[in-house]
């Protein structure tokens, strides 16, 4: 372990990046003896998004992981499997290399590693995930996904659940409509071969229809509490900042209905194993990869302790550091962990939040450097110069506010609003999962908010008054609310209703 520690050096996606090029363009034991199948795209630190290799071996693991994970589900809930199986992924192939080796989702990936008898079950068939725009998928979704009886309800992000069936209440009378004829609605845009190839499975359910028909006469919320009646389980992530919408569910589902978190999963690997409906800790995947750990008061330093799984604390808070079968060595996926207990002598680990400069409202893991960029673009296109600015995640609104102070002069709203919009176009194109998280409303629009002269020099002399330092360091990007009243103008960008 010491000569491991010492010939490799823990470092970030950045040093991985040479080599992942050279297989992408077919190079050959690069990382791994064994050559990599295909890629998982994630998002970067600069506006360059993440390949992450994926080997067989990688796959297997994935495979037993998500194996034990229904075998337990089942063991604790029987009847969570009687009817069909909802969950939504984005595609498995997204695109292909230089050499052809495709690149896809995480979510995909694992979703076809689940076990035959999972795969029997699906209400959704593979076209859907090929649907390009996000209204569209999530209406398809729910079209099918209403006409059929579901009993297990799973997909990692609990925003996405939310979209879903609120898509389905929206959209109540096409749904409707669209059972009792065996249509899907020409209002939402398919590609014709992906409409026909849907449309040829369906039949006209006006048995179904009329059972669903009293929410739109009635003007009634179409919730599954009431269309899922024998819904067991849902399947989503509990912990870190998007745990934060799993106080929404009450307002469409049964309050009964047990919600387990699917585990401590990214990109990178799949790293614990959820065994209960409790919190969103689960067991530390110890055979899939191997894991070092810094204590979070460490992180930073020059000479951190680094721990093994096997001298963690109960309640220790840690930065994890990662060593995965598909090639990335002591890689610092730049996550702090908490352990909540053991079972038998492996932790239970859940995910508290993202590391170093990085935000994480709904998966979108957007960076401070993705920030600047932004901002230093946004400027030169809106012909402003912002004097000083930050930026703050909005966990309750899932969006992100800028504040943004000037030399006092008084800016034309429409100039403004040029900034505002510059500043999500720009992160569009610097972040591919901001971009898919705007796309699919999971991320709702940022906001703008023009602050009074002064500000920011009030702010730093409150903070130095308080800490007793001399020196002011400015957060860029935080998960602090600021006071808005001290916000002169808010901007919102123009309304994105769904189509």
């Amino acid at each position: 372990m010491d000569d491991y520690r010492r010939q490799v050096p823990i470092a970030d996606y950045e040093r991985f990046r040479p080599y992942v090029e050279q297989i992408s363009a077919g190079a050959r034991r690069v990382l791994t003896r064994e050559q990599p199948f295909m890629f998982t795209l994630t998002s970067g630190t600069t506006g360059e998004a993440k390949l992450i290799p994926v080997t067989k071996a990688a796959q297997t693991i994935h495979g037993k992981l998500t194996t034990l994970w229904y075998c337990r589900a089942f063991l604790d809930h029987e009847r969570c499997f009687d009817g069909k199986v909802l969950g939504v992924v984005s595609p498995s192939v997204e695109g292909l290399t230089r050499a052809g080796i495709p690149y896809g989702s995480a979510s995909a990936l694992i979703y076809g590693s689940s076990p035959p008898w999972v795969k029997r079950r699906r209400a959704i068939p593979h076209e859907v995930s090929e649907i390009k725009d996000f209204t569209a998928k999530y209406y398809v979704t729910m079209r099918l996904g209403v006409e059929q009886d579901i009993s297990f309800f799973g997909t990692p992000n609990p925003s996405t659940i939310l979209k879903l069936v609120e898509t389905a209440d929206r959209f109540k009378e096409e749904i409707v409509k669209d059972i009792r004829e065996g249509g899907i609605s020409h209002h939402f845009e398919l590609a014709d071969d992906i409409r026909q190839k849907l449309v040829s499975r369906l039949s006209a359910n006006p048995k179904r229809s009329k059972e669903l028909d009293r929410f739109v006469s009635e003007g009634q919320n179409l919730r599954p509490a009431e269309y899922w009646p024998r819904l067991k389980l849902i399947g989503c992530w509990k912990g870190g900042t998007v745990g934060v919408r799993l106080r929404e569910f009450d307002r469409w589902f049964a309050k009964e209905t047990p919600v387990r978190d699917l585990g401590y999963m990214a990109s990178e690997a799949q790293i614990s194993l959820p065994i209960s409906d409790r919190g969103a800790a689960g067991i530390l995947a110890i055979d899939a990869n191997f894991y070092e750990f810094i204590p979070e008061t460490e992180i930073g330093g020059a000479n951190p302790t680094m721990l093994t799984c096997a001298e963690l604390d109960e309640g220790g808070t840690y930065h994890i550091v990662l060593t995965t079968p598909g090639g990335l060595y002591r890689y610092d996926i730049n996550d702090v962990v908490r352990v909540t207990g053991f079972y038998n002598q492996t932790p239970l680990i859940e995910f508290v939040r993202k590391g170093r400069d990085v935000s994480n409202i709904t998966g979108e893991k957007l960076h401070v450097n993705q920030i600047i960029q932004a901002m230093e673009h946004a400027q030169s296109a809106a012909g402003l110069t912002v004097q000083h600015y930050r930026s703050f995640a909005d966990l309750e609104k899932s969006r992100y506010t800028f504040l943004v102070e000037f030399d006092g002069a008084t800016l034309p709203k429409e100039a403004l609003s040029c900034l505002l919009n510059e500043l999500d176009s720009r992160l569009h194109q610097l972040n591919v999962e901001y971009a898919q998280k705007r796309e699919s409303r999971r991320l709702a629009a940022p906001v703008l908010w023009v602050m009074k002269s002064g500000w920011f020099d009030a702010k730093a002399r409150s903070t130095l008054q308080r800490a007793g330092g001399v020196q002011f360091k400015s957060q860029l990007l935080t998960t602090v609310p600021e006071d808005p009243s001290e916000a002169l103008l808010i901007i919102e960008k123009t309304s994105e209703e769904l189509k």
